[in-house]
């Protein structure tokens, strides 16, 4: 009876030793491929990036880029909405597959992740109302100024002396909000955002200087994905080469933001 059971325990260590040598081997990739789908993420209020329509529904160039690319690598892209503070640590902590979610590829983030190549071209842009006059941002004194938190617009303002008060938002809907109702004297966010959130919310919002700096907008995934990333790369490449990017690009912005303004 002793050696049965020695025996039997000795399988069993076998079998799960293998079957954990097997699970480790899977790559992302596999498993996407196996499942027919690619998760990704975003805030889901980063319009017209990503946001949630009328119809309760994730729409943008975010989805219609992520739609595209699945297509190309034959899975589906499923959605999956989460606090910008918070999604790199959704990421590596395996939530969702990738962030197709407007990020920009800075160094302290590529610490964290690897980012595909950029799939557009964007940059920070302070914004006010007509009413309040003023022609940039660093007319302000002892400003209060609005941003998303755990963006790279937060990091730049807090290096600038002449901002009093730094207002936190967790999206740019919160955020475009407040100036309109007065609580600030402007707000910093994405270029193309703030230029389509007149038509977008009927709201008086104008680009006010030039552009704060430049930004290159790439896919996160996690550092041990590299298979992943190449199958991403090569989508992106095939979607611009066909032109279906171009199409993506002119539905929301009628320009291709992937060619640098």
């Amino acid at each position: 009876m002793k050696k049965i059971m020695v025996v039997t325990l000795a399988l069993f260590s076998l079998l799960v030793t293998l079957t954990s040598c097997n699970s480790k081997d899977v790559t992302t990739l596999e498993k996407v491929e196996r499942k027919g789908e690619m998760t990704f993420a975003m805030t889901g209020g980063y319009p017209p990036f990503n946001f949630i329509n009328d119809e309760g529904e994730l729409d943008g160039f975010d989805i219609d880029i992520a739609n595209a690319l699945a297509n190309e690598m034959g899975v589906e892209a499923v959605g999956i909405t989460t606090a910008w503070d918070g999604i790199i640590g959704g990421l590596l902590s395996n939530r969702f597959d990738t962030i197709i979610g407007s990020m920009a590829i800075t160094p302290q983030r590529e610490e964290k992740v690897n980012f595909t190549n950029p799939y557009y071209y964007d940059g920070a842009q302070f914004f006010t109302t007509s009413g309040k006059n003023i022609k940039s941002i660093t007319e302000l004194k002892e400003g209060k100024v609005g941003v998303v938190t755990g963006t790279t617009y937060h990091n730049a303002l807090e290096e600038m002396d002449n901002i009093k008060d730094i207002m936190q938002f967790e999206s740019d809907v919160d955020n475009i909000m407040a100036l309109e109702q007065g609580r600030i004297d402007g707000l910093v966010t994405g270029r193309f955002v703030g230029l389509q959130a007149p038509k977008k919310f009927n709201v008086d919002l104008v680009a006010a200087g030039s552009m704060l700096y430049s930004e290159n907008i790439g896919i996160a995934v996690r550092k041990e994905d590299k298979e992943l990333l190449e199958a991403l790369n090569n989508a992106l490449s095939a979607i611009v080469e066909d032109g279906t990017y171009q199409k993506i690009s002119n539905k929301w912005f009628n320009t291709n933001i992937l060619e640098k303004q």
